[in-house]
């Protein structure tokens, strides 16, 4: 089974997840042309299934990447606020 994936659409960390998700099921061999990967599936039993699994987690992880990318800075100063506050303590107040 063969399946072309548009990288502009799906970045490589999104489809580098989901082929490994596969990995332990399936021998999956990458390549790349231009902005088309094309995967090389062997060991597919059902087709559909496997499509409709495959495409589910691929867009799952790319709207993990998403959500990511878009809160980045909010975790970055809530870190800095959670741990900035933690540094202006005394060792005397921690040990409480």
């Amino acid at each position: 089974m063969t399946l072309k994936i548009d990288r502009k659409i799906f970045s490589d960390s999104c489809i580098s997840t989901v082929v490994y998700w596969f990995s332990s099921r399936y021998a999956i061999q990458r390549s790349i042309q231009g902005t088309i990967e094309t995967l090389t599936i062997d060991g597919v039993q059902d087709e559909k299934q496997f499509l409709l699994e495959f495409y589910q987690k691929l867009n799952d992880y790319k709207l993990r990447n998403q959500i990511d990318e878009e809160t980045k800075y909010i975790k970055t100063i809530l870190y800095a606020k959670a741990f900035g506050e933690f540094d202006e303590l005394t060792e005397e107040e921690i040990l409480e």
